[in-house]
């Protein structure tokens, strides 16, 4: 997802600088923007293995239905906060989600005022350049990855008790 939303705001104005790299007689070329890419993977990796940790997690083929359960649950939850924090401003910021809220507001007028206060709070982050708007997304979406793989190993370890 993350890869996907790097193709797309380059598609779309973001720079993608490159910096070159001398090993020996090789010259490589290393794009700047997906080091971030590489920088959420590898938290993404570190906050998995921490939930995994967590999890009396056994072989695929000894793993029963409660156990199969709680991985799932882990990684969707792990796997929506992560989206829902990288992909949320842009939904929020995009002219067709204030269209359809503009509509919403004329037909229901009691969710005006809150539409009014979300936009003028929403406005900010919609200045900022595209570059900064995707360092502070990336951040931020890896920081929710963090605190939700953090929340879900501090539940799984109370659930784990065996009496």
């Amino acid at each position: 997802m993350d890869y996907a939303l790097l193709s797309y705001l380059a598609s779309h104005g973001l720079d993608a600088k490159s910096y070159p790299v001398q090993i020996g007689s090789y010259a490589l070329s290393l794009p700047l923007l997906s080091l971030t890419f590489v920088g959420v993977l590898i938290v993404a990796i570190a906050a998995w293995q921490y939930m995994s940790g967590t999890m009396p997690v056994t072989g695929l083929k000894d793993m029963g239905q409660l156990e199969t359960i709680r991985v799932v649950r882990a990684a969707g939850i792990a796997l929506f906060f992560f989206s829902l924090v990288l992909f949320g401003p842009y939904v929020v910021g995009a002219s067709a989600f204030w269209a359809q809220m503009s509509g919403l507001s004329r037909s229901i007028p009691q969710l005006a005022p809150p539409l009014q206060g979300l936009v003028s709070s929403v406005r900010p982050w919609m200045d900022l350049d595209a570059l900064t708007k995707f360092a502070v997304s990336q951040d931020a979406a890896a920081a929710a990855l963090v605190l939700a793989s953090g929340l879900i190993g501090y539940v799984q370890r109370r659930t784990r008790r065996v009496r």
